[in-house]
């Protein structure tokens, strides 16, 4: 997972830095242990800076540049520098020298040698914004402007919004966008083969943002009715774990009239512990985000809702927490159909043998977590409310699109 990030001023005269570290920002709910930017200067030259650090954490105050691109992940070190350009990437690539002939020809490269679904803004020396789509949209971008200053191309509109850029639409599945000075040039290079990503939707996106023309908090509200009708519970108190699920819980205490209820404060810098890349801080992730609130929860029967599970390690944590409070019954449900596949494609979602719902049944992981049920959303249930079947199920199918 990742976000990344392009903007090119319509005058050298602009400094684009800051607008990139805000941006970045707004991007670092897609991966935030690494982070980096390329900046294009009036003299031509493009300098780095790169590290194992959240986007915030970037400095960048030696920086100044018209145009530059930048990068907010997990496990690669992005932009990548050759002789005349940079390049950060959204996608699992197994080769990086194909980006060195793409300034020369960028659809010619894309046609003949991405054979991977990747996402990538490239910045070259001659003040070129490139940017490509893969060609099944598993990886989302936009492009926006800020009025007719600056052009901006990002994963997510979220990197627009707090830097007060506006979206002007998305990218499409294999098409290519050029962007300098003077002109914004769109070629379609390869057939979209549409399998969206379905982490995206229950996951990964913000909830502010709108990914393959859907708004995800609309989105996500309608998964918890959906499981509201999938699975009426008698409860006392509906909660989701934030900030993701927040919207689920909405959708289900509005479908069923039943309480809803904050549940949890956070305390610290927000951790997404699906992306935490070991056990140990996906536990403090838990307690640094997920304390919760007693008056909340004592003495009631709560349904608990969350995005997605994974090992169950934080969410077994949570629970636990629940019943320490006074939670007279926990019922878990999750947004999301079971993962039990790893993904190919960058998403974090670990092998199989690390998936708590490949391995074991219902009751055994309802035992497990400390709940008294578990269940999740259907597939039949997530197509109703995408509205369609576009997407990439691998990791929750085993059957994949590439």
């Amino acid at each position: 997972m990742a976000g990344i990030l392009g903007i090119l001023a319509f005058d050298e005269v602009w400094n684009v830095s800051k607008f990139l570290y805000y941006g970045l920002i707004g991007l670092q709910h897609r991966g935030y242990s690494r982070s980096g930017i390329a900046i294009l200067s009036k003299d031509r030259n493009i300098s780095i800076k790169s590290e194992n650090v959240a986007p915030e954490d970037l400095e960048i105050r030696e920086m100044r540049g018209w145009a530059g691109i930048g990068y907010a992940g997990i496990r690669h070190s992005y932009p990548l520098l050759f002789d005349n350009s940079a390049v950060v990437v959204d996608g699992p690539v197994k080769d990086i020298s194909i980006f060195k002939q793409l300034m020369k020809d960028p659809e010619k490269t894309i046609e003949e040698s991405i054979k991977e679904p990747i996402t990538f803004i490239a910045l070259s020396k001659d003040g070129q914004l490139i940017a490509y789509r893969d060609e099944l949209g598993l990886k989302p971008l936009s492009l926006g402007g800020f009025g007719f200053d600056l052009a901006i191309i990002s994963s997510e509109p979220t990197a627009m919004y707090v830097i007060g850029a506006e979206l002007k639409r998305e990218i499409k599945p294999g098409e290519l966008v050029i962007i300098d000075k003077y002109h914004l040039e769109s070629r379609q290079v390869k057939t979209p083969k549409k399998a969206y990503c379905t982490i995206e939707y229950v996951y990964q996106a913000r909830i502010d943002s709108i990914v393959n023309e859907r708004e995800i908090y609309d989105l996500r509200v309608k998964i918890g009715e959906e499981l509201a009708i999938e699975y009426p519970i008698e409860a006392d108190s509906v909660i989701g774990v934030p900030e993701t699920a927040l919207p689920f819980a909405i959708g289900y205490s509005r479908k069923l009239n039943l309480p809803l209820d904050l549940g949890f404060t956070r305390t610290g810098s927000p951790i997404r512990t699906m992306l935490a890349s070991d056990a140990f801080l996906k536990i403090i992730g838990v307690q640094l985000k997920l304390n919760p609130i007693k008056s909340a929860v004592k003495g009631k029967r709560i349904v608990l809702i969350d995005d997605s599970m994974v090992t169950g390690t934080t969410l077994k944590n949570t629970i636990f927490n629940l019943r320490k409070l006074g939670a007279k019954e926990v019922h878990v449900l999750i947004g999301s159909p079971k993962l039990i596949s790893q993904c190919p494609y960058g998403v974090e979602v670990p092998d199989e043998k690390e998936l708590i719902s490949a391995n074991l049944d219902d009751k055994t992981i309802a035992r497990v977590l400390g709940a008294d049920s578990i269940n999740w959303l259907s597939l039949e249930g997530l197509f109703k409310v995408v509205g369609h079947t576009n997407l990439c199920l691998g990791c929750m199918t085993k059957k994949y699109p590439w």
